[in-house]
C-alpha cells in the first residue's frame, strides 16, 4: 500500500489511507497512519476492559504497554501507540471517508498529541487580519457556528476543533487543520448555502462536515490574539452582546475546561496541563461574550467581537 504525506496542525504526518486535503512533502513523520488488517482489533483489545469517560460516546480500553485501543460505534476503530507516533486505523460499517478523518484527525489525533507531550485545545479559530481568534466553549455551544458568521463576512478559518499551540519568534501562533467546518443543517445553509450539501459527521448526528475553499481557509500558522468564551449559560440584558475580560484565574479554568483529551490523567499529563493552561492565560488575552442563542443575531455577535 502507497503511503502520502501531509502537514497538518503544524505536523508532519504520513498515511497509508487518502485523505482529503493537499499532499506535502514530509520530513520526518510525527505521526504515521497504516492500515490495520482485518481482526487485529478484536485480537488485540479482547482482554482488555473497556472505559467510559462522561459525556464520551466512544469507548477506550488501554493496555499494559500504554497503547490505547478507541472504538467510535460503526465508524472506526484506531490503536495509538505508547509514544504517541503511530496510529492502527480500520473503518467499520457505517464510516464514510469524511466521518472517519473527522475523528482520525480529532480525538484520535489528540490521544497521539497528548502522548508526544502537547496539549491541544478543543477550540475553533478565525484568522482577521492575519491575527487569530480561538473560540472557546462546551461541544454544541456554537463554537463552529460563530466562525461560520466570521467566514460569511470574508474572514477566514485556521482550525475547527481541535487548536495546536507553538511559539513561533517567542509569540503563541495556532496552526491550521483540515479545510472544512462541522455545522448544524440551518447553520450551514444560513451562513454558507452554496456548501450547504454535505455529509453527515456520523450517521446517528445531525451535524454536517462543510468542506471549505481554499479562499475560506487561512493555510499557513497564525499569532493568537486572544480567546473569545461563549457563555451559554447565561442570557445577556436586553438581548445586547456582552463581552468582558476574564481575570487570570478564571481564564486559566476556561482553558483547562477546553483540552482537547480529558481521559488521559497521568501525574506529568495533568502538571503540563495546568502549566500550559496558566502560560497562556499569562500571555493571551482571554475574554466572555455573552449573547442570545439565535441564528438571525450571529451577525451582530460577529461585530461586536470585531469592534
Amino acid at each position: 500500500m502507497s503511503v502520502r504525506e501531509y502537514e497538518v496542525y503544524g505536523l508532519s504526518v504520513r498515511s497509508e489511507l487518502p485523505l482529503t486535503f493537499r499532499e506535502r512533502a514530509a520530513r520526518r513523520a510525527d505521526v504515521t497512519f497504516s492500515m490495520a488488517p482485518p481482526g487485529w482489533f478484536a485480537e488485540m483489545s479482547a482482554h482488555l476492559a473497556p472505559e467510559r469517560g462522561d459525556g464520551d460516546w466512544y469507548e477506550r480500553r488501554c493496555a499494559p504497554d500504554g497503547s490505547d485501543f478507541l472504538r467510535f460505534p460503526d465508524l472506526c476503530e484506531c490503536a495509538v501507540s505508547p509514544d504517541g507516533r503511530g496510529v492502527a486505523c480500520g473503518l467499520l460499517d457505517r464510516a464514510t471517508s469524511e466521518s472517519f478523518q473527522t475523528y482520525l484527525l480529532g480525538p484520535v489525533l489528540a490521544y497521539a498529541l497528548v502522548k508526544q507531550g502537547l496539549e491541544p485545545l478543543h477550540a475553533t479559530t478565525v484568522v482577521v487580519d492575519g491575527r487569530a481568534i480561538g473560540f472557546l466553549a462546551a461541544s454544541g455551544a456554537g463554537k463552529s457556528t460563530l466562525a461560520a458568521a466570521f467566514l460569511a463576512a470574508g474572514h477566514r478559518l485556521l482550525t475547527d476543533d481541535l487548536l495546536l499551540i507553538r511559539d513561533i519568534d517567542g509569540a503563541p501562533h495556532g496552526f491550521p487543520g483540515p479545510p472544512r467546518i462541522k455545522l448544524l443543517p440551518d447553520a450551514a445553509r444560513a451562513l454558507l448555502p452554496r456548501q450547504a450539501a454535505a455529509s453527515r459527521m456520523n450517521p446517528e448526528a445531525e451535524k454536517l462536515i462543510v468542506p471549505l475553499d481554499r479562499d475560506q481557509c487561512h493555510a499557513a500558522p497564525a499569532r493568537l490574539d486572544r480567546f473569545v468564551v461563549l457563555d451559554d449559560g447565561h442570557e445577556p440584558a436586553h438581548g445586547a452582546v456582552e463581552i468582558s475580560t476574564l481575570a487570570r484565574g478564571y481564564a486559566m479554568l476556561h482553558l483547562l475546561r477546553s483540552a482537547f483529551n480529558r481521559r488521559i490523567v497521568s501525574r506529568a499529563r495533568m502538571r503540563r496541563q495546568f502549566a500550559s493552561a496558566a502560560a497562556w492565560a499569562r500571555r493571551i488575552p482571554v475574554r466572555r461574550v455573552v449573547y442570545t442563542r439565535r441564528l438571525d443575531a450571529i451577525a451582530d455577535v460577529r461585530d461586536a467581537i470585531l469592534r
